[in-house]
């Protein structure tokens, strides 16, 4: 049956891989003109360290995995050490799970999938028709085409979402934060560390790769161009104005640098669905479920649930009401788990108060302490 897939992130890239070994033709359109680069280093953890294996790939993640460093130091506002933070002592679900930088991890996930495949880069839906003899496609550049099942993989601003479900805002929930990341200007003596004000955190980190800055900082929900870079800095520089200490000066530059490279701003926000199937048409990845950053578990729900939906859609034979039920029995309560483990990780990253702030150093402390040689 002919599939076309949303979207080559981890959950697009995941979804080409379960779908064709299944013996399905695949197509992949990327409104990008490659696969993205950037991005905060991910965690394949739990169930999908099992799915990685049934690909086959699990040993080339472990390969590449982020080589965890020194505990990292906490700042207060003026740039002076209150504490220190190790994340294995908070991150991981079990002593198996892998960090991996996104580039490394994408790379690996297209070299796996099969080579009939197709992909095409800068291409995008603009149009979705739901029949009972398939979903009729019209693609931006004007083409047309038909497929069994078409599958939403493209994001938390999902456009197939949209055109199948309805509105973002009717399933999209502000989870009270944005979060910013760039990488910085290599040969420059970058220190690295976490900073943190009430309802601000500033780091900086070298997953491997070279150094990132990560901002992320608490606010309501803001209204603004999420495809316009120039409206996302001038946002980014409101938040890092509080603070003049440390680096921040030299990141906020970083940001502010239309040429900087592996740029990425949003909000922090949750997807809830009540249903991922609608017809003919599937969502998967942050698209049906974003979790949100501060869970930790994004990259996971994306692999879990490629495999999920195309392991079931081939087991009843295309079936979409047979499928769904099998997809949500077998992911949703895993989706109500990882979407939790961000309530747990706010009061963590991005304390909102001072008070808040000095027992989350405490406890920084106590663990370090717990954990010392």
């Amino acid at each position: 049956m002919d599939v076309l897939i949303s979207g080559a992130s981890m959950a697009g890239l995941s979804a080409a891989w379960w779908f064709a070994h299944h013996g399905h033709r695949v197509t992949v359109v990327e409104r990008s003109e490659g696969l993205r680069p950037g991005g905060a280093p991910i965690d394949v953890r739990g169930r999908a360290l099992a799915t990685a294996q049934r690909m086959g790939i699990l040993a080339q993640i472990e390969a590449e995995k982020v080589r965890l460093l020194e505990p990292s130091p906490v700042l207060d506002g003026t740039g002076a050490q209150v504490a220190t933070l190790d994340l294995r002592w908070f991150a991981n679900e079990t002593d198996e799970d892998i960090e991996i930088t996104r580039d490394r991890l994408n790379r690996i996930l297209r070299d796996a999938v099969s080579p009939e495949v197709e992909f095409r880069f800068q291409a995008s839906i603009a149009s979705l028709a739901d029949s009972a003899q398939g979903v009729d496609i019209g693609f931006a550049d004007g083409r047309q085409a038909r497929y069994d099942l078409v599958v939403g993989a493209d994001g938390l601003h999902s456009s197939v979402r949209r055109l199948a479900f309805g509105p973002e805002a009717d399933y999209v929930r502000h989870f009270g934060h944005y979060v910013a990341l760039v990488d910085l200007p290599a040969g420059q003596d970058w220190h690295r560390a976490m900073l943190n004000v009430p309802g601000l955190t500033v780091a900086v980190r070298d997953a491997g790769d070279g150094p990132q800055a990560m901002v992320l900082a608490a606010s309501p929900v803001i209204e603004y161009d999420y495809r316009d870079p120039a409206a996302q800095r001038r946002l980014l520089d409101q938040f890092l104005a509080r603070v003049d200490a440390w680096q921040v000066p030299a990141i906020r530059a970083a940001f502010a640098d239309p040429a900087a490279q592996g740029f990425y701003f949003d909000s922090v926000s949750q997807t809830h669905m009540p249903q991922w199937i609608k017809g003919h048409v599937a969502l998967i990845g942050d698209a049906a479920h974003c979790a949100a950053l501060l869970s930790g578990m994004g990259t996971t729900l994306a692999m879990v649930s490629a495999e999920t939906l195309a392991t079931a859609w081939t087991a009843h034979g295309g079936d979409m009401q047979a499928t769904a039920a099998a997809h949500d029995a077998s992911l949703r309560p895993y989706v109500q788990q990882c979407q939790a483990f961000a309530s747990q990780g706010a009061p963590i990253m991005v304390p909102a108060t001072q008070q808040a702030l000095d027992e989350r150093n405490a406890m920084f402390r106590a663990t370090a302490a717990r954990f010392a040689p």
